[in-house]
């Protein structure tokens, strides 16, 4: 199993949730937000970052598009 597959499946548990995550790039860069979509087929993961709400105000965030691969680690903080 690579890393991408190990974050695929631990993403996808939360995949339409509420449940916030940090995910940490290559590099140093880290992404907060929660999993709107995870995209297998293109390898990428969906996040929104200040997701509550009705669907249309958690559009109104920002959104970030982050390939699996480049995922080093993920953080799943706890529901408040």
């Amino acid at each position: 199993m690579t890393a991408a597959d190990a974050w695929t499946d631990l993403l996808s548990g939360l995949e339409g949730g509420q449940q916030r995550v940090t995910v940490h790039l290559a590099g140093g860069q880290s992404l907060k937000g929660v999993v709107v979509e995870l995209d297998r087929t293109r390898q990428v993961v969906v996040l929104d970052e200040y997701a509550h709400g009705s669907a249309a105000a958690r559009h109104e965030s920002p959104v970030h598009t982050v390939l699996l691969p480049g995922i080093q680690a993920v953080t799943v903080h706890k529901q408040e």
